[in-house]
Order: C-alpha cells, then structure tokens, then sequence
C-alpha cells in the first residue's frame, strides 16, 4: 500500500489549515493591535507551519525504518524542534524589532494546533507501529 497520497493529503491539511486562517487572522490582528504585532504573530505561526511540515516527513520517512532510526528520528525532531524554537525566539529578541509576546504567541497557538492535526494524521498515516518489546 503506497503512504504517498495519504501523505499528501496530511500535508495539504496542515498546509490548508494555514493558507484558510493566517492571512485572515494577520488580517484582524493587524486592524486591531497593529502591524507590527500581526507581523510578529505571522512570522511565529510561520515557523510553526514550517516545523510541522518538517516533523510530519519525518515520521513519514522514518516509519518503515529500522525501530532504532524510528526512534533517533523521533528523538532527534523533538531535539530539533526544541532548538530552532529556542533559536527563533533568540534570534527575534536580539536581532529584530518584533515584539516577542505577539511572536511566541503565534509560535505556540498554531505549534499546538498543528500538533494535533499531525498527531491525527500520522495516526491515519501509519496506524499503530509495533515495537519490539
């Protein structure tokens, strides 16, 4: 059974969620608390949209892997995600004008939201992997 249209799909999901509500939200946000605000709020939801993406090939690619690459991939994309979070949040408060409230706030609302569509992609994706006890 080929994983690539159902991968496909998952992808266009979390990428469809994106394009449906950030330019609207930027949007409203940028009406009401202003531009910069709504700048950083993009530039945050952004980085989680780019993030998820990344994890949900991951999965992908490691699933019919050995369970010691599963899992290292697994590990590794935590660890990954962990660093570039800490990286964007670094690098907006040292080297940009963005307000970081807006930033982490749009990082974290649309990194929990796409958590659970990629959480419940995956599991349509693949189902249960067993493990070796």
């Amino acid at each position: 059974m080929s994983r690539r249209p159902s991968l496909l799909r998952a992808s266009a999901t979390l990428l469809g969620t994106a394009a449906a509500s950030l330019p609207l939200g930027a949007l409203a946000l940028d009406a009401y608390a202003g531009r910069a605000i709504a700048s950083a709020f993009l530039a945050g939801a952004c980085l989680a949209v780019l993030l998820a993406s990344a994890s949900l090939l991951l999965a992908a690619w490691s699933h019919d892997k050995r369970e010691a690459v599963f899992l290292s991939a697994l590990l590794g994309g935590v660890l990954g995600r962990l660093a570039i979070f800490g990286a964007a949040i670094a690098w907006v408060v040292l080297a940009t004008r963005f307000p970081i409230a807006p930033f982490v706030a749009g990082l974290l609302s649309y990194y929990v939201v796409f958590q659970i569509l990629e959480f419940r992609a995956l599991q349509r994706l693949f189902g249960k992997r067993a493990l070796p006890h």
